[in-house]
C-alpha cells in the first residue's frame, strides 16, 4: 500500500500535474520561504500578486532585511495576519546578522528563523536542498487520511504525530523535493475538500476511504472552530485637512497597522447611543466636534473572527492634542499599512463625505 501510494503519486506528478505556480521547482530558499510564508493562510490566488510584487521590490533577503518596516507593512496590506510579516522581517534580520546574510541549510537551522515551524522547515529544506523532510500540511492530512483511512483527529498531538510518522515513511529516498511537491498538488487539484475528483484517481483503486463511503468524513479534526464577533466604531477626526491615526501595538488581531480612533462595543450601537456612552466621552474627552456623517458597515471575516466596522466622520475647528495620536494629511494617508477594512472605507467611492 505505502509503496503504491508513493509510486503513484510521483508517476502523476510526471505525466499529469499541470499545477502552475511561479515558485514552483524554485531551489533559492529565500524564495521558496517567502513563498512559504505569503501561503500561510492564504489562497494561492490571492498570494500569487503579493509574492510576485516581494520578489520585486526585495529580490534578495539581504534587501529585505534592511528595508523600512512600514513599506513592508505596507506591500503585505491585504494578506491578513500580520504577525507572518512582522516575524518574516526579524528572520530576514536573523539572516543577515546571524548567517551573514546566507539562508541556513540545514532543517534545524531553518527552524530557528522566527515564524519557522516544521511544515516550512520541511519544505524549505526539500525543495531547496532535496533534504529527507516531508511536509505535512492541510493537502497531505487530507490525502493520507482519506487515502489510508485514519480517523485520528488532526489537531491532536497523537494525531499530528501519526500522520507525521506516516509522511516520513512514505518519502521515497533522493526525491524528497519531487515527492513533497507532487502531494501537495495533489491534493490542492484531485482530492479537494470538495467535490473530489475520486472517479478519475489514480489512487482511487486501493483508497480506503473512497472504497469505505468515507471521503467526505476524512480527515477528522475533534474542535470545532468558534468565530468571535467584535463591533469596531472608529472615528474619523479630521483638523482641515489632516486625520488622526496611530499604529496599533497591542497584543491582538493587525498588530503594527494603522486605525483611526477606536471604540470597540460588546454588540452594535446606534449613533446617538455610541456618542452618549462612556466609552465615547472617555476616547473624546472635552473636544468640541461637528458629526459630519456616517458610513455604512464594513465586515471583515477573519479566521476566528468576524471584524463589523462603522466609521463615523468628525470634524473639529480647533486643533487637539491627543496622545497616542498623529494628525496625518490625508493625502498621505497612502504611505500607512492600514488592515483591509480600513482601507475598504478609503477606496470605497460612495463615500463623499470624505
Amino acid at each position: 500500500m505505502k509503496q503504491f501510494f508513493t509510486n503513484a503519486l510521483l508517476e502523476w506528478n510526471d505525466n499529469e500535474n499541470t499545477r502552475s505556480m511561479p515558485w514552483k521547482g524554485e531551489k533559492d530558499p529565500y524564495r521558496i520561504w517567502l513563498s512559504e510564508i505569503i501561503l500561510q493562510q492564504t489562497r494561492v490566488e490571492q498570494g500569487w500578486a503579493y509574492y510576485e510584487k516581494f520578489i520585486l521590490n526585495y529580490p534578495t533577503v539581504q534587501e529585505l532585511a534592511a528595508a523600512p518596516e512600514e513599506a513592508v507593512f505596507r506591500l503585505w496590506q491585504g494578506l491578513g495576519y500580520y504577525a507572518r510579516c512582522k516575524n518574516m522581517l526579524a528572520a530576514a534580520k536573523q539572516i543577515a546578522s546571524q548567517y551573514h546574510g546566507h539562508f541556513p541549510n540545514t532543517y534545524e537551522a531553518i527552524q530557528s528563523l522566527k515564524g519557522v515551524g516544521p511544515y516550512t522547515s520541511a519544505a524549505i529544506a526539500s525543495f531547496a536542498f532535496n533534504l529527507p523532510h516531508a511536509v505535512l500540511d492541510g493537502n497531505v492530512f487530507r490525502v493520507l487520511s482519506r487515502f489510508f483511512d485514519i480517523d485520528t483527529p488532526i489537531d491532536t498531538t497523537a494525531g499530528k504525530k501519526q500522520f507525521a510518522d506516516l509522511a516520513q515513511e512514505l518519502l521515497p529516498h533522493g526525491k524528497s523535493a519531487s515527492y513533497n511537491q507532487s502531494i501537495m498538488d495533489f491534493g490542492a487539484v484531485v482530492c479537494k475538500p470538495q467535490q473530489p475528483a475520486c472517479n478519475s484517481c489514480p489512487l482511487a483503486a486501493k483508497c480506503k476511504g473512497f472504497q469505505q463511503g468515507l471521503t467526505a468524513l476524512l480527515p477528522v479534526k475533534s474542535k470545532k472552530l468558534v468565530i468571535k464577533k467584535r463591533y469596531f466604531y472608529y472615528l474619523v477626526l479630521q483638523h482641515k485637512d489632516n486625520v488622526y491615526i496611530r499604529k496599533r501595538t497591542e497584543n491582538d488581531i493587525w498588530q503594527n497597522l494603522h486605525e483611526f480612533m477606536l471604540i470597540e462595543t460588546t454588540g452594535p450601537e446606534d449613533l446617538a447611543s455610541l456618542q452618549s456612552s462612556a466609552a465615547f466621552k472617555t476616547v473624546m474627552k472635552d473636544i468640541r466636534y461637528n458629526m459630519d456623517g456616517a458610513s455604512a458597515t464594513f465586515k471583515q471575516q477573519l479566521t476566528h473572527q468576524t471584524i463589523h466596522s462603522q466609521f463615523l466622520l468628525l470634524s473639529v475647528s480647533k486643533k487637539p492634542e491627543i496622545p497616542g495620536y498623529t494628525a496625518v494629511p490625508r493625502d498621505q494617508l497612502d504611505l500607512y499599512a492600514f488592515p483591509k477594512t480600513i482601507t475598504d472605507f478609503l477606496r470605497n467611492r460612495e463615500l463623499t463625505l470624505f
